[in-house]
């Protein structure tokens, strides 16, 4: 039920796949496939979230600060650390 899958994804538009085939098996007992669900939103014109992570800590105004004050350094002479794995 097209209109039930667009009522539930305006009450939570980060809802995944799995999910929304949960609701509706729990709500309408409509068991779907997941590509057909998949599909079904493609012709819906809905997209697919893209999760993305910024840190809590993040400041623009630090960062360009950071820029300005180290832009003059040639990029071959920094080193970067990646800390992608703490959270």
């Amino acid at each position: 039920d097209k209109s039930y899958i667009l009522s539930i994804l305006q009450d939570n538009p980060a809802l995944y796949l799995d999910e929304i085939q949960d609701k509706l098996w729990h709500n309408r007992e409509v068991d779907v496939l997941l590509t057909t669900l998949s599909r079904t939103l493609h012709e819906m014109a809905i997209t697919c979230k893209k999760v993305s992570y910024e840190a809590l800590q993040r400041n623009e105004l630090l960062c360009a600060t950071w820029i300005g004050k180290y832009a003059h350094i040639p990029m071959e002479y920094i080193v970067w650390l990646d800390e992608s794995g703490v959270n």
